[in-house]
């Protein structure tokens, strides 16, 4: 079968980029934290306009008079609270990492039904998509464009991966694997579920978005993979619902 070949705008390289050092539009360095309470909203507020322009646009196209009027401030009040675009755009993907880091987490509870787990733990990823396509591009632009993001980045997803490489140990203690080769089987199951819903929520595939009436459908489906990836059997048909017949999927050996 022919490989479809991946858009250059999406493909992501094995290793980030190194980024770029110079930057315009910005000032040397990054002001301190507000003395006032009025201050602080107005910095919120810089935010806020910030991350519904960067989810309109993307971080390449937006400018800073986009966001001062988005904020419905002057232009110049940006640089009393951040450096630069690239000083603002860090931020607001930083939270966002940090919310689905710690969202993630909640997840990992101690449970008698590991599917339910894993269930929870994708349907956290599926809703950061879902509500936020256009700043989960933005991430891809950014990693591309700023080293010091890039770095943060890469550090948040070792430490995402190994939380599930572990949690591969605790549940299949009997495997033979090492802590290596569970950390990439986090890594592949990763980018096949980070992938897929690229492709379906920011790309906004259309094929893909008919085929789930929901979010947590879509974590399902994805659990399922998952499920047999790690356990080589299916998951309990009574969890299933409107996802029953992808784990009945059996290949014949003819």
């Amino acid at each position: 079968m022919k490989q479809r070949q991946v858009p250059a705008a999406r493909a992501r390289a094995a290793v980030a980029p190194a980024g770029r050092t110079e930057r315009r539009n910005a000032v040397g360095q990054k002001p301190p934290p507000p003395m006032t309470e009025r201050g602080s909203r107005t910095r919120d507020r810089l935010k806020s306009a910030a991350a519904r322009v960067l989810e309109r646009v993307g971080y390449r196209s937006m400018r800073l008079a986009d966001i001062a009027a988005e904020a419905d401030v002057n232009v110049s009040l940006f640089y009393h609270y951040f450096s630069s675009k690239a000083d603002i755009t860090h931020e607001i993907l930083r939270e966002l990492l940090d919310k689905r880091v710690a969202r993630g987490q909640q997840t990992r509870r101690p449970s008698s039904d590991p599917f339910d787990v894993i269930v929870s733990a994708n349907l956290v990823t599926v809703e950061t998509y879902a509500s936020t396509p256009g700043l989960m591009r933005c991430l891809l632009h950014f990693d591309e464009d700023e080293a010091e993001f890039s770095k943060l980045y890469r550090r948040v997803s070792l430490d995402w991966n190994r939380l599930v490489a572990r949690a591969i140990a605790k549940r299949c203690p009997d495997s033979p694997l090492s802590e290596g080769q569970r950390l990439m089987i986090a890594y592949a199951l990763g980018g096949m579920v980070d992938n897929f819903l690229f492709e379906m929520y920011v790309d906004r595939n259309s094929l893909l978005q008919k085929a789930f009436k929901s979010p947590r459908e879509v974590a399902v489906f994805l659990a399922i993979l998952w499920y047999r990836a790690l356990y080589l059997c299916n998951p309990p048909p009574d969890k299933l619902g409107a996802c029953r017949a992808y784990a009945e999927v059996r290949l014949s050996a003819g």
